[in-house]
């Protein structure tokens, strides 16, 4: 069986490990969503997307 002493310090280094990638990992998912509060309403958002459209009238059903 290993030392304790060692077997201390293995666990040291893998806690850090986990808590650095838990980090690492909640900083991506929080750079990648948008808090609810900064979105316009959903009526908004459409109407801007339907606005910007430069999509022309549909010419095959004449």
């Amino acid at each position: 069986m290993a030392n304790p002493k060692t077997q201390k310090q293995i666990f040291k280094v893998v806690s850090i490990l986990f808590v650095l990638l838990m980090i690492y990992f909640t900083i991506d998912i929080f750079s990648r969503t948008t808090m609810p509060g900064r979105k316009g309403q959903l009526k908004e958002r459409i109407q801007k997307r339907t606005d910007s459209d430069t999509i022309q009238a549909d010419t095959l059903s004449r």
